[in-house]
């Protein structure tokens, strides 16, 4: 599955977030298995985008297990926007397994099954 341009992934993103906060869900699963990002953000754009999950979660406070991409270059740009998130804030982690994902995320807050 082809990734959608830099500017469509922050749109979609934070309507994910509004989603979240207008119906007081606590936690989501972000399902990349089958992403690849061919537009090459800049590492300014991902850190961008890093921050702004940060700065977004603290208004809508959300879990946030990520499935990550099989695609080697989409992991690794992947990995590093979820860690300047983290870093500033973010609560996530990334998975390799569905069933890991969705364990953590029951296990991390008061997420129903």
């Amino acid at each position: 599955m082809e990734a959608t341009p830099h500017g469509a992934r922050v749109k979609a993103r934070d309507e994910l977030l509004e989603i979240c906060r207008a119906h007081d869900i606590r936690g989501i699963l972000v399902d990349a298995r089958e992403i690849v990002i061919r537009d090459r953000p800049s590492t300014l754009e991902l850190f961008d985008f890093g921050v702004s999950w940060s700065e977004l979660a603290k208004r809508t406070p959300v879990l946030v297990a990520g499935l990550l991409p099989r695609d080697a270059a989409t992991r690794e740009r992947v990995l590093f926007g979820d860690t300047v998130a983290t870093n500033r804030g973010l609560v996530s982690q990334a998975f390799d397994d569905i069933e890991e994902a969705r364990a953590w995320l029951r296990s991390s807050g008061n997420i129903r099954r």
